[in-house]
């Protein structure tokens, strides 16, 4: 580290750093389906975009990838012949941790348009630009600075495909972490008994714009968190820091409770949560959230969600804005809030997915 710390000034580098376009670079590998029925998988995301190319071809023109795996082409291979440092995904993120001496960072908000969709065989290119840099701040955490970060993405054809925004928080810790918790009991093993066939959740055109209103409640969604669960979020998102995986490096390092599910797999679940509800014509155009507290294993993960708006755009597209929380334990924690933007049909024979160019703006 070159820098003194948290309240040291910003280094001239740093500063000519906002603004710039950097690290521009593909993905190591094209967009491919193995990928994308694990990430489905690892949220139980049944929605027949992703599954059944019949209902693909009819509502997408052919197989799509998740929006919410937008970040997952650009995270790059844990290992590859010939490379002696590990290449790390957000790079600006971690050059800034370096050069401002701030050993410490957390994530704490991350907003994603979604423009054209991803499909299978497209090669994803990425660039990372600094969007701003605060002055020194404390928090509970310990002092520090608050960064964001773009990062826009497009396929092969240079057509935009999304673009998100992170902000960091990079800080010298206020004190020691706590020491190092007993490790809990185990829980009990998972019941491996099949779980009886389940009728599809989705009906396609399930949710008409004129059928909406402000206050309407979403069905709620319940998932016992395991440490599976973490895991194959983590996997699943191709994201391998360590305290996704690793409960004494979470514990000894992070100073958390135990491995706790990532900010991709987060993002994943509100997708999954509220794309149950739209049913397959629900397009998903924007989603903000912001990260309170861990999801950790031996949680009950519950989602909750109400509609805050209900509008058309000047091109006649529909949008419901959704209002999201989710809550941990015995629902008095509240880890995430999010602000999720889908369009919906605005008619029965109605289909969001055929927007594209300036007929589409989320």
């Amino acid at each position: 580290m070159t820098a003194a710390g948290a309240g040291a000034p910003v280094p001239d580098e740093v500063a000519t750093w906002i603004g710039q376009t950097r690290y521009p670079e593909t993905a190591d590998f094209p967009v491919e389906r193995g990928y994308i029925w694990t990430a489905c998988a690892s949220v139980e995301n049944g929605n027949p975009l992703y599954w059944d190319d019949k209902a693909a071809g009819e509502i997408t023109d052919g197989p799509i990838a998740p929006p919410s795996t937008l970040s997952l082409w650009f995270r790059p291979h844990h290992w590859q012949p010939g490379r002696t440092i590990q290449k790390l995904p957000l790079q600006v993120h971690f050059d800034l941790k370096d050069r401002l001496g701030l050993p410490e960072a957390i994530m704490s908000d991350s907003e994603v348009a979604f423009h054209e969709p991803v499909r299978p065989g497209d090669a994803i290119s990425t660039s990372q630009v600094l969007r701003s840099l605060s002055e020194p701040k404390t928090t509970r955490l310990g002092t520090g600075r608050f960064w964001v970060i773009d990062v826009p993405y497009r396929n092969q054809r240079d057509e935009l495909v999304g673009v998100e925004t992170f902000t960091g928080f990079g800080y010298v810790r206020a004190e020691a972490p706590a020491a190092t918790a007993p490790r809990p009991a185990a829980a009990p093993a998972e019941a491996t008994t099949p779980r009886a066939a389940a009728e599809p959740r989705w009906t396609a055109g399930q949710v008409v714009l004129g059928d909406l209103a402000i206050g309407d409640a979403l069905p709620a969604l319940d998932h016992d968190v395991t440490a599976t669960t973490v895991v194959l979020g983590a996997l699943a998102t191709r994201d391998w820091r360590p305290m996704h995986h690793d409960r004494d490096f979470a514990v000894e390092r992070n100073g958390a409770r135990d491995i706790f599910l990532n900010t991709p797999n987060q993002q994943a679940w509100l997708e999954r949560f509220v794309t149950d509800w739209t049913g397959p014509l629900g397009r998903p155009g924007r989603l903000r959230f912001r990260m309170r507290d861990s999801v950790y294993p031996g949680d009950t993960m519950t989602l909750t969600g109400r509609v805050d708006g209900v509008d058309t755009d000047g091109t006649g597209c529909g949008w419901a804005t959704v209002a999201v929380e989710v809550r941990a334990g015995d629902m008095s924690r509240l880890c995430t809030i999010a602000t999720f933007r889908i369009a919906v049909p605005t008619t029965p024979d109605d289909n969001p997915w055929r927007r594209s160019g300036d007929q589409w703006a989320p």
